[in-house]
């Protein structure tokens, strides 16, 4: 059975996710007969981001334990050199000089362990002035990935572009989103969207209180310390931050996606950032 992965040549990240989801649900609705192999089509694309790669990476990796998958790479030389060596699909252990490929964590992992050996590689990869900020946001969404989201499979990977001195991380978890969390713990909000902006403010899903900060502070960090851009999406939810504090959301048209993507995109500080004043 043949899937043909159709991604547009953008640079938005929410049009290339959108178009993830749906390539992710039909990998779900494959019906393959007896022996029959599902071959991802990937042949056209001619660019793809690294929330992409990271969402349908970890996709596949879980679909792979139950069928056969075999991958058409992409015929653009410069795409598919650039998934090669980022581990897509199925990660890499080996780093580049200026990137951390493809990682994934089942949930037989310790991913606050995982990601605090993963981050202790960063440091000498990009510019000094993000000082400890990509570490502390790596393990401080980590651990709600870890304490929240009912995981079974976790991806992460940065992407640094030394020349633009400009950074992109993506976490992604296949959980139970962040809207049906709130569901589960009784806590109200009109649709998805409004369910993501309450973790924003910093409102607690856990039975002990004053722990709820993990997106507060992360947000506060990527906008006001590294004024970035940030990405969350979680079931049919959708938004994107910016340092302008012009918040956009809207709810995803078509499919949910079937857990949270995080993905940050921001520059190197002038000088070295102190992340003490970003963090509550």
């Amino acid at each position: 059975m043949n899937l043909k992965c159709n991604i547009s040549n953008t640079d938005d990240p929410l049009k290339q996710i959108q178009e993830c989801i749906e390539i992710i649900n039909k990998i779900d609705e494959a019906e393959l007969k007896n022996g029959e192999i599902l071959n991802l089509d990937f042949s056209d694309v001619e660019w793809i981001l690294p929330c992409s790669a990271l969402l349908l990476s970890n996709k596949i990796i879980e679909a792979c334990k139950i069928m056969d998958i075999e991958i058409s790479p992409p015929k653009a030389k410069g795409v598919h050199d650039y998934l090669v060596r980022i581990g897509f699909p199925l990660g890499c252990c080996s780093e580049g000089n200026t990137f951390l490929p493809i990682n994934h964590f089942n949930n037989k992992d310790n991913v606050n362990e995982q990601v605090l050996k993963i981050s202790g590689h960063i440091e000498d990869k990009i510019d000094k002035n993000f000082g400890f900020s990509i570490n502390y946001l790596l393990a401080e969404l980590s651990d709600n990935i870890e304490q929240h989201s009912q995981f079974t499979q976790a991806s992460i990977m940065t992407q640094y572009y030394s020349d633009k001195k400009y950074i992109d991380v993506g976490i992604f978890d296949n959980g139970i989103t962040i809207p049906t969390l709130f569901e589960k713990k009784g806590l109200k909000f009109s649709d998805d969207c409004d369910a993501i902006k309450k973790a924003i403010e910093g409102v607690s899903t856990k039975e002990e209180q004053g722990r709820g900060f993990g997106l507060k502070t992360s947000k506060n960090l990527v906008l006001e310390g590294l004024n970035g851009e940030m990405y969350i999406i979680s079931k049919k939810g959708a938004l994107i931050l910016n340092p302008k504090n012009k918040e956009k959301s809207q709810e995803l048209m078509k499919k949910a996606l079937k857990g949270t993507l995080i993905y940050m995109q921001f520059s190197a500080p002038k000088k070295g950032l102190n992340i003490i004043k970003y963090v509550e």
